[in-house]
């Protein structure tokens, strides 16, 4: 008896395919491997699509720190150092913490001091987010405390920088979003994105507030609110914004009904601060007296009175061009903006937003000896400023990029000024 002949497989692909089918195994054919294929790189090229442009807005941030560092470096050979000797440590991003680093510093480290007397410097005048934070940073990362400061700014002043360009591009398009990013990156008071400094984990948390206004997210965006003004006293001026969405996008009964719970999340980092300095120290105004000290014992009423005066604007030298100086050609660029702004279709909220913005130091501590120091400073979180900026520069092709370059420049300089103890706001 002959052996039984072995089964035969044929070399085909057909009889292969046959054969596996009928023994349950899918096969894909050269048509469904190309589909599949297809399809894959289809799913990567869109991916690679919507990354890209969030690339782009990074790298143009990115290439303005490189100027700040170049500022940096080169400010110790060519800028003379300033009569402050205090260091935060000895590496060269530590020259990025100047003035109010120390501060924040110390309020991290040992927390709130306050003797009562408003005429002394003292701690209280600064808000808690940003240090507290920074705590918690350095003690889980086990780092230095001033290491952790600006640790927490510059990761804040990427996101933010992220979080912008994406509010935009939504509301306008890719090439104003990018704009956009390179104004408010290469502005020269953006030295204060990189520096141990509330102004970006402020900006971050402005951004993110209009982007849940624009979903109509308002219980988030109060809930960001409330961190902002815990950042710096400039958050305030969102729940007057909070509530004008509200208004806008609620029936006047339901507008009534969720105003005031909202309104009271939006002021909670304010409220909570005030509670604890008066549960600590016995003055919920602490905050507020303390300012005196920093502005040469003038009280917060003769400011006011002396802004509503405009007193400021009559003492304005524009001859003076010195970062101070500067800062009140700034002020008028701004104001000029803000008009703008109005009208230039990036939408009420933001140029209340902008609006308050302004008014709100300008109120409060142009009328003293300051003068509009430091304004262009506390308006670099005023991201509709340069939104307003980049639309009207897209009516001349070579206006945005001579705008950048000048602003380029300027930031350069005040790198290194700032990093030797040489005042730009």
């Amino acid at each position: 008896m002959s052996p039984p002949a072995p089964l035969a497989f044929d070399n085909g692909v057909a009889d292969r395919s046959e054969m596996l089918e009928s023994a349950g195994v899918t096969t894909l054919t050269g048509t469904t491997a190309d589909r599949l294929t297809t399809v894959m790189l289809d799913g990567w090229t869109e991916r690679l699509r919507r990354v890209v442009p969030y690339a782009q807005a990074l790298v143009i941030y990115l290439g303005s720190r490189l100027l700040v560092f170049f500022g940096v470096v080169f400010g110790r050979t060519y800028v003379p150092l300033g009569n402050d000797t205090w260091l935060g440590g000895a590496s060269w991003y530590h020259r990025l913490l100047r003035w109010d680093s120390e501060w924040y510093g110390l309020i991290a480290r040992e927390g709130y001091k306050y003797n009562g007397d408003p005429g002394q410097t003292q701690t209280v005048v600064f808000y808690p987010l940003y240090p507290m934070l920074s705590r918690f940073v350095a003690g889980v990362l086990r780092i230095e405390i001033y290491d952790a400061l600006l640790l927490v700014a510059n990761l804040a002043s990427v996101a933010a920088i992220l979080m912008l360009f994406r509010l935009i591009r939504e509301r306008f398009d890719d090439r104003t979003a990018l704009t956009t990013v390179a104004m408010i990156s290469f502005f020269p008071s953006s030295i204060f994105l990189s520096a141990g400094y509330t102004e970006p984990l402020a900006l971050l948390l402005m951004v993110c507030f209009f982007y849940a206004v624009g979903r109509q997210h308002f219980l988030a965006a109060a809930v960001l609110a409330g961190l902002a003004i815990a950042t710096r006293s400039s958050g305030v001026v969102l729940c007057p914004v909070l509530l004008f969405e509200l208004w806008r996008s609620r029936s006047p009964r339901r507008f009534l009904i969720e105003a005031v719970p909202l309104a009271i999340i939006a002021t909670s980092g304010l409220w909570l601060y005030m509670a604890y300095l008066s549960a600590t120290f016995g003055n919920p105004m602490a905050f507020s007296d303390g300012q005196a000290a920093f502005h040469e014992n003038t009280s917060m009423l003769t400011r006011i009175v002396s802004a509503l005066l405009l007193e400021p604007l009559r003492n304005i030298n524009l001859a003076d061009m010195s970062p101070a100086g500067l800062d009140q050609w700034f002020t008028l660029i701004f104001i000029g903006l803000i008009v703008r702004a109005w009208f230039a279709g990036i939408g009420r909220g933001m140029a209340l937003f902008a609006s308050l913005l302004l008014l709100l130091p300008y109120l409060t501590l142009s009328g003293g000896p300051a003068g509009f120091t430091s304004m262009a400073r506390f308006n670099i979180v005023s991201f509709p400023l340069f939104l307003t900026l980049t639309l009207l520069s897209n009516r001349w092709r070579w206006a945005a990029p001579a705008m950048v370059g000048v602003f380029g420049g300027l930031l350069l300089v005040y790198a290194a000024l700032f990093s030797q103890w040489q005042w730009v706001g």
